[in-house]
């Protein structure tokens, strides 16, 4: 179900935190917003999972933050970012995909009038390597749908593109992070009869960067620069 882009006055920049230096950005959306969405075909709750699908770069393989565009959420939700290592030669996560991390996290409420970049820095970086296909998820279990408690937690760009945009649902509190076979590209119905979202790109992005050298790695650096030195005092 979508709201009309009339409700949403703006994009507020709601940064959680402060990030150092950025490698690189990965993002599908065009940073305009067409509507404010949840995956519900009508007024029943249901569990909600968008996602955007990118290919990791050189110099920006290791993802350290998501952003999140939200309209929209219920108080104190308990939501997911969820990334996947997309194993399908093709790049569809329902063909294959393996879940490689997850972090809960508490979405914005929200105003009903403003739309929200949040920022989520993830406790863990996770590396890909170059070339790899991945997704970056948002996961919110049992979005209410039926007025007038009904909320909006997602947000469409206008790009009219879909390619690269996923979504899926399931019955409240009963959806699988570990199984998207039922995923299905933003532009594609999930049951006979269904709506389609898009086709649009997801406001959902991440922010990679390099890599942090192993311990190991520093220590193997520390012994050759020894050597150097000892070398050069002889």
């Amino acid at each position: 179900m979508r709201i009309s882009r009339m409700f949403l006055a703006g994009i507020a920049l709601a940064q959680l935190a402060t990030l150092g230096s950025w490698a690189a950005t990965y993002q599908l959306d065009n940073n305009a917003i067409s509507t404010a969405l949840n995956a519900s075909d009508g007024i029943e709750n249901r569990d909600n999972w968008f996602a955007n699908s990118f290919v990791a770069l050189a110099g920006a393989t290791s993802i350290t933050h998501v952003d999140f565009g939200v309209f929209t959420t219920t108080p104190n939700t308990l939501a997911k970012v969820v990334l996947y290592r997309i194993t399908d030669p093709g790049g569809n996560p329902a063909l294959g995909a393996t879940r490689v991390f997850t972090q809960n996290f508490t979405p914005l409420t929200g105003d009903n009038t403003n739309a929200f970049i949040q920022g989520i820095d993830l406790n863990t970086p996770v590396n890909f390597n170059v070339g790899d296909k991945f997704l970056v998820s948002i996961f919110i279990p049992n979005v209410q749908a039926a007025p007038p408690t009904d909320v909006y937690p997602y947000l469409l760009d206008t790009s009219g593109v879909a390619a690269g945009t996923w979504w899926d649902r399931s019955d409240p509190n009963s959806f699988n992070l570990d199984n998207l076979s039922l995923a299905k590209s933003i532009d594609q119905v999930l049951s006979p009869g269904g709506f389609t979202p898009g086709p649009g790109h997801m406001i959902i992005r991440a922010v990679g960067v390099v890599p942090e050298p192993s311990v190991a790695a520093l220590g193997g650096l520390t012994l050759a620069a020894l050597a150097v030195l000892r070398r050069r005092t002889k």
